[in-house]
């Protein structure tokens, strides 16, 4: 057991200087094998240790107005094209009324907008990221781990 979770660290470390596409494509591509092996709980592993899109639905609130003067509305309205409520609602919370508003008419204007547009935009976004992570700037407290980026 210690040289999978050995194993599992590993991969996490890697998989933190990849781009967003490929960590999903990664952890995407392993579940299922990882599922019919019995050991979902290795993905469970994986998830808490990677930093993903998904996982700003956690970041602290003065990391996210942090986040928001680095990156455009017309970005930020690419990235939230199907993302998870929890990410909107947690970005949309530290934005003025005024910002709300540019992003939901931004968005609107943003009809078809193609998946691998939004993983370069949701990419770009996630540098910013962890740049502002480096900087003790923002800070994602995930549930159900003993870890804080």
């Amino acid at each position: 057991m210690a040289n999978r979770t050995r194993g599992i660290d590993i991969l996490a470390d890697i998989l933190q200087y990849c781009d967003t596409r490929t960590q999903t494509n990664i952890i995407n591509g392993l579940t299922p094998f990882l599922e019919k092996e019995k050991r979902p709980d290795l993905i469970a592993e994986l998830r808490k240790q990677v930093i993903l899109f998904e996982d700003l639905a956690y970041a602290n609130q003065d990391g996210v107005q942090m986040l928001l003067k680095y990156v455009s509305i017309k970005d930020l309205a690419i990235a939230l094209m199907g993302a998870p409520e929890a990410v909107v609602k947690n970005i949309a919370s530290v934005m003025s009324k005024n910002m709300f508003n540019d992003l939901k008419t931004e968005a609107s204007l943003r009809k078809n907008v193609s998946q691998s547009e939004i993983s370069l935009v949701r990419e770009r976004i996630m540098k910013e990221v962890k740049g502002l992570i480096n900087e003790n700037r923002l800070y994602i407290e995930k549930p159900d781990s003993n870890k804080i980026y």
